[in-house]
């Protein structure tokens, strides 16, 4: 992991709260040489010798954390190939996808394709503010007859244990996307 000026061709930035995006992040730089940095201050100038941008964060309350920087920078990194990583605790899915999709990629980002991994969950490590909207998901989620509830509702449900569903393997079709590119 690299801070200050970056020069490789492919970077991964991360934001990654708990841990899973980081593993991520880390595994995705080693399989397509990236440069791997932390997506925290970043700026245009710093990325700009690149020629594929990876951007991974977690996904809290339906947002992929850290696409404050593409949306600020688009125009700037026009020309770049740039794809999205979202990792989360829902189980993969079309419609779990497409639901991120529609919700972050909008406007001018709708083009850019979006990945989803699954991460890890352990509400014992929830900041406090995030262990106020677990609790709050988890009251409504147990009012719901379960064929209502969503995929992420059920796993909230479900886990009571500290979980990871970390999978290198579902990176394969990123390591694809960035592969292209080199």
């Amino acid at each position: 992991m690299k801070k200050g000026r970056i020069m490789s061709k492919t970077a991964v930035l991360f934001r990654s709260k708990y841990g899973a995006t980081k593993e991520y992040s880390l595994q995705l730089g080693r399989s397509i040489q990236a440069e791997v940095v932390e997506n925290y201050g970043l700026t245009p100038e710093l990325v700009k010798d690149f020629d594929v941008l990876i951007l991974a964060g977690g996904v809290y309350a339906g947002k992929i954390n850290g696409l404050d920087f593409l949306k600020r920078n688009y125009p700037e990194l026009q020309g770049k190939r740039i794809a999205v990583l979202a990792i989360g605790a829902a189980p993969d899915s079309d419609e779990n996808t497409e639901s991120l999709y529609k919700g972050n990629l909008k406007g001018k980002l709708e083009n850019i394709p979006l990945f989803y991994a699954r991460g890890a969950f352990d509400k014992d490590s929830l900041s406090s503010m995030d262990k106020l909207l677990f609790s709050m998901v988890k009251k409504a989620a147990e009012k719901e007859k379960p064929e209502k509830r969503t995929p992420l509702e059920t796993v909230i449900l479900e886990t009571e244990e500290a979980v990871s569903w970390v999978d290198f393997s579902s990176l394969d079709s990123l390591i694809d996307f960035a592969r292209q590119g080199m």
